[in-house]
Order: structure tokens, then sequence, then C-alpha cells
């Protein structure tokens, strides 16, 4: 195929799929009161349990201000807790609260349920290629 109609190709069906996709999972999560970004915000701290806001920022790639702004959110929205260390004062610490952590059970399940309907066209073993392709993608691009 010609390396420009490939590439127009790509443009176009990622353009396509990801404002698709994401208008499912913005109005998903618009039930539980929460942003993409805040679900991220909560599966990174549903897995660690306890974690630094620095950490957050880390591995959401995204600036400790950014974070900060969206970890206030789901504070005011009583979501998580957010504390000092006591091994260190300057480190703030978040946790899911109970709330936090039944809104985000119950949206990783709906999630779940979303991703299996977008997935449904293709064979198992077809979705293991996929995420294999994606991956090498996304570790092949700077």
């Amino acid at each position: 195929m010609d390396p420009m109609i490939f590439g127009e190709e790509i443009q176009k069906i990622s353009i396509s799929l990801n404002k698709k996709v994401m208008t499912n999972v913005k109005s998903l999560l618009q039930h539980y009161g929460i942003t993409p970004f805040q679900y991220h915000i909560l599966l990174i701290v549903e897995r660690s349990h306890t974690i630094p806001v620095t950490k957050v920022a880390d591995e959401m790639k995204a600036s400790p201000s950014v974070i900060t702004a969206s970890i206030t959110r789901l504070y005011e929205l009583n979501l998580v807790e957010r504390y000092h260390s006591k091994d260190d004062r300057r480190k703030v610490m978040i946790e899911l609260t109970n709330k936090g952590k039944q809104v985000i059970r119950a949206a990783e399940k709906d999630m779940q349920q979303e991703v299996e309907k977008l997935f449904a066209c293709y064979k198992e073993e077809e979705q293991q290629h996929f995420l294999t392709l994606c991956r090498q993608l996304d570790e092949h691009v700077t």
C-alpha cells in the first residue's frame, strides 16, 4: 500500500475510533460522576491501596498540579481521602474511601462489559493479536 494512503487511513480510523470509544466511555462514567481521567486515577489508587500523589502523576504521565486538581474533585465527591505521610510530611498520600471502592468496582464492571461489546466482533485469538500489535506500536512510538 502507498505509504501516504496508509498514513491517511490510519489517521482517519484512529480519529473515528477514538471519538466513538471516548463518547461511550464518557457516557458510561458520567453515571458515576467521573471523567475517564479520574477513572484512571481511581484505578491506580485501587491497585496501590495507598499511594503518593507524585506517583499517581508519574503513572498518568501528567504534572502533579493536574493530578492535584483531579484528586481535589475526587475528594469533593468523597471517592478518595488524602493526608500527609507519617514518614514524610511533604508527601501527600491518597487512598479510596468506601464510596470510592464501590464506585470503582461498579465502573470497572461496566467498563469490562463495554470492552467485551467493543471486541465481540473478534475471536479471542484475534483479540490477542490486536493487543500484541498495539503494544508493539506503543513501544515503537516515542
